[in-house]
């Protein structure tokens, strides 16, 4: 049940540079008051293409009051720097916001007032933060039913988890709807697992691909959305072509008519090696019903990889370009960690998903019987 303690919601922005929007009048499209004035600068960054760029330094009047006249050519997400103690994110278009700050640290409370899509989010991180709290609740409880050994409870923690998982979950798709097609859909779609909510996220961007304005971030989140798409239960999983460890070229398509586990693994992997023993009793299981492995290493050196299939007795088939995360296989799926599997039925459709241990046992057993 590791996945109740990593739940992370959040996006990841980096560096920066500097840049000068003056094609608007002097309007104050952002102002607000700072508690605790502190030494530097409040600067206004913009989030683009994974870095941040310096975009407005504001002036802070006596009284800790401030505003800012940048206007942004399309809306897209920045944040306010406060002398590099608080930061604050927001979506910027052409509403007029009214940020308030208490200055003391990255933690400290704030306020965003007088714009629809930040208002909307902030109701999405209420949502979001009453769902950590109970998790936190749930975590405590299921820790200490495993040191006590209670299975049942366990079981039950378990159930409950996935109860809330999926009432949260309802909440934040309510919330999307009643957004339209507003820039904040962009950003509140962060807080649902793209791949598990896979179909209600693709209507939302045919949605957003008919009504909203060709900005620049609607472009990105559709091509992110399409790049999901081709790996989305229910599509053809993308070819793979590579060397199997005579250097002969093997195809993913060369087992099609069987269902098909593709396993992304290495040597150097402890979680993968683990799992083997695993994959080896369901190929011996079903291999003859018309189940094959289709094993891609993400391994360095080829003596490893070998060595590996020999230790570990994967008698299917293996290809690897050698090539660690670098490999075309591993960015054709998006692979960032490993063991990572996808399950293809006999004509090469998707129908499953990292399905490992228990999760895999059970697909195969409903398949086959």
């Amino acid at each position: 049940m590791k996945y109740l303690n990593s739940l992370l919601i959040m996006l990841l922005f980096m560096a920066c540079t500097s840049a000068q929007n003056k094609n608007h009048d002097d309007s104050q499209l952002i102002s607000g008051k700072i508690d605790q004035v502190g030494v530097g600068h409040v600067v206004l960054q913009k989030f683009e293409n994974g870095q941040i760029f310096n975009v407005d330094t504001l002036t802070v009047n006596e009284d800790g009051t401030f505003h800012s006249t940048y206007h942004p050519e399309e809306p897209g997400y920045f944040r306010i720097n406060f002398y590099d103690t608080q930061f604050v994110n927001i979506i910027l278009t052409e509403e007029p916001i009214v940020v308030n700050v208490d200055g003391s640290g990255p933690n400290a409370p704030f306020e965003i007032k007088g714009s629809p899509s930040m208002d909307a989010l902030t109701d999405m991180n209420q949502i979001m933060n009453d769902f950590k709290r109970e998790v936190q609740l749930i975590n405590e409880a299921y820790g200490a039913a495993v040191k006590s050994e209670n299975q049942e409870e366990v079981e039950k923690i378990q159930q409950e988890y996935q109860a809330l998982l999926t009432a949260v979950n309802e909440k934040i798709k309510d919330k999307i709807r009643g957004m339209g097609t507003s820039v904040a859909v962009l950003q509140a779609i962060n807080y649902l697992d793209k791949e598990q909510e896979f179909q209600f996220i693709d209507s939302v961007a045919l949605e957003i691909d008919k009504n909203m304005p060709d900005y620049q971030i609607k472009k990105d989140f559709l091509m992110e959305i399409e790049d999901l798409r081709k790996l989305a239960v229910g599509s053809v999983a993308p070819e793979i072509e590579l060397p199997n460890p005579e250097g002969e070229m093997v195809k993913l398509s060369s087992l099609r008519g069987n269902f098909v586990l593709i396993d992304f693994w290495a040597a150097w992997c402890g979680p993968c090696r683990k799992e083997n023993p695993n994959v080896v009793r369901m190929y011996n299981q079903y291999n003859e019903k018309g189940f094959e492995v289709f094993g891609v290493s993400l391994d360095r050196q080829r003596e490893d990889w070998v060595e590996a299939i020999k230790n570990d007795g994967l008698i299917w088939t293996h290809v690897s370009d050698l090539k660690y995360f670098n490999s075309e296989a591993a960015k054709i799926y998006n692979i960032n960690a490993i063991p990572a599997t996808y399950l293809i039925d006999q004509d090469g459709k998707i129908i499953g998903k990292n399905l490992r241990g228990k999760s895999l046992e059970d697909k195969l057993k409903e398949i086959f019987g």
